[in-house]
């Protein structure tokens, strides 16, 4: 499936296709608000996306954890 060149799916694609991975927290700095349902899009398209969860220290000083997406190397349905 295609995506819009200006989509936030496109946009997400574009940088897990580049080899990057990402994180809710920055896409949201991007100005992605529905990341997780940008992803759940990509995955019905047939891009296989893992997400590992990582330790990330807040600014209160407490340990949290976060999901890193990124794109499975063939991964694509293209």
């Amino acid at each position: 499936m295609k995506f819009k060149a200006n989509s936030q799916n496109a946009e997400i694609l574009a940088i897990l296709t580049a080899g990057n991975s990402l994180t809710h927290h920055e896409a949201a700095q991007m100005g992605i608000m529905g990341f997780t349902a940008r992803i759940q899009e990509l995955r019905n398209a047939g891009y296989n996306i893992a997400c590992v969860m990582e330790k990330h220290t807040n600014k209160h000083g407490k340990t949290i954890k976060r999901g890193r997406f990124s794109l499975i190397k063939g991964g694509s349905h293209e």
